[in-house]
Parts: C-alpha cells; structure tokens; sequence
C-alpha cells in the first residue's frame, strides 16, 4: 500500500515489536506511514479521533483471547475497526454482529490490504460503521450476550 497516496498509517506503542517497526522504517522509509512514540493517556482521545479507521493485529490462533481493550477506546470514538484474528474471536464477532468493521486473517497482509483498501473507498459506509459519539447517550453501546 505504500503507493496509495490516500491511504495514510500513524502508528503510535512502545516495546519490543514497536523497536523492530522503528528499525523497519529507519532502514527503509515508506512515505505513508507515520511513527510516533506512545501517545500518553491524556493525549488518547484525541489521537484515536485522529485516525478515519483503526487496525487491531492479532496473531493466529488467539481465538480464545479476551476482547482487546482499545477496541472499547475506538468504539468510545466512534470510529470504524479492522481487527486481524481468526473468525471466530471474540473481537471478531462483536465487529460482525454491531455492524462496526471488518475482520481480517491474522497475519495475511495481502487480505489486510484488500481489507483497508475497500474500507477507505465510499462502497464501505466506514462513517456508519463507527459508533457517533453524543453526550446524550454512553459513549458505549453493545448488545447484551
């Protein structure tokens, strides 16, 4: 995706894997993704506003993980999600049935892309999949299980 001019990536973390992406990207920058040392909790908010729709990677074979945390700070935003884990995951299934991203294979980037590519074109709806953010209504909302 490192051609496509109107996709852009900001990544923000800290520890090891965050090492290895800032050592990927000093060694060979690509023009659209953006690093950024982890965002402290008084900035979180509005760095999550930031971003039209957010990617949560997974590795394979955690479909029995729990419901990552961010995912609640995104829907508390009301921004779209992509969630790279099995079908089955919990996460996985949350998106699907709130109607609130999309799920991708873990550890397929060619799916990913394919993934992030419709999501950003206007066939996708991303705005409607976002959960609007009103001060009359939880900023979270679900279905109960």
């Amino acid at each position: 995706m490192k051609d496509n001019k109107d996709i852009k990536f900001l990544l923000s973390g800290e520890g090891v894997g965050w090492t290895k992406l800032k050592d990927m990207q000093a060694a060979s920058p690509l023009p659209n993704v953006t690093l950024l040392e982890r965002v402290p909790e008084s900035e979180l908010e509005s760095f999550l506003s930031a971003g039209d729709i957010w990617v949560i990677p997974y590795r394979k074979d955690n479909t029995g993980v729990s419901v990552p945390s961010r995912i609640y700070n995104l829907l508390a935003v009301g921004r779209p999600i992509i969630i790279c884990s099995e079908a089955d995951a919990e996460a996985a299934i949350l998106l699907r049935e709130d109607d609130i991203g999309w799920v991708a294979p873990p550890e397929d980037p060619q799916a990913l892309a394919q993934i992030i590519s419709f999501a950003a074109s206007a066939d996708a709806g991303a705005n409607e999949k976002g959960i609007e953010r009103r001060s009359s209504r939880p900023a979270i909302q679900g279905k109960s299980r």
